[in-house]
């Protein structure tokens, strides 16, 4: 997928609570329905003119759309549900204001969510290649996601992650034009095997393009040497 799309997307889904289970990130209550998909307009060319003879310095600058990550952002809706394995109801709650995260993953497998940890040098390392960046190309992993950007500490069913843990993290914009610490932060996070990308949700937050969200993400995707093949990522959510 060949340069930067946002895609709008509102995900609706119920918690349930089987006997002594812990609480796990699950999966949207039903499919993914894109609601837009854009890119960033590109500049048309100007002239300047061109003399026999003459030696014209000019100074020149441009905007180019990333080749090494995909965008996504929305709204998310759902309840907390105590029922049985038939999916029956004995009572639930309403979520007006959802708190939590949403996870999106390469692997098409359930994330071993118990061994559940920031990614290590390595896993980031990894990461890298698989976008196809350059090792000096601005928009790398590691020039992206820094390790020691704060963000708000949060649970991922019984593991907490906090900032202090060596977390390659970073935060998206909002109407500002610039990120704001602790508000769209996206941390990324590993099961040992499976890279997982996690956005803090923020409530009804006033997002890049000027409208309130409640989650913006960048998962990465190589669109580099003319690559224009999609890519699926699955996605989890865990709500409060």
């Amino acid at each position: 997928m060949n340069g930067l799309k946002f895609a709008g997307i509102v995900f609706a889904l119920a918690i349930f609570g089987f006997g002594f289970v812990f609480a796990i990130p699950t999966g949207p209550g039903g499919p993914i329905t894109p609601l837009s998909s854009s890119r960033y307009s590109t500049a048309s060319a100007q002239s300047t003119p061109a003399i026999a003879g003459n030696v014209t310095e000019i100074n020149m600058n441009a905007t180019s759309i990333t080749q090494t990550w995909q965008g996504f952002f929305g709204n998310i809706t759902g309840k907390i549900v105590l029922g049985n394995s038939n999916n029956q109801s004995l009572y639930d709650w309403n979520l007006a204001s959802p708190q939590g995260q949403v996870y999106a993953t390469r692997t098409a497998s359930t994330p071993n969510w118990a061994s559940i940890q920031c990614a290590n040098n390595t896993e980031i390392s990894t990461e890298h290649t698989y976008t196809g960046a350059s090792a000096t190309a601005a928009d790398r992993i590691n020039n992206t996601f820094l390790n020691g950007t704060s963000f708000n500490a949060f649970y991922v069913g019984t593991v907490q992650i906090t900032s202090g843990a060596s977390c390659y993290a970073t935060n998206m914009y909002t109407n500002t034009g610039s990120s704001v610490a602790n508000h769209f932060s996206e941390v990324v996070l590993s099961d040992t095997t499976n890279i997982i990308y996690t956005a803090l949700l923020d409530q009804d937050y006033m997002g890049f393009d000027g409208k309130t969200h409640d989650f913006e993400m960048l998962v990465a995707e190589n669109g580099h040497n003319g690559d224009t093949a999609t890519t699926p990522y699955y996605f989890y959510l865990e709500l409060q």
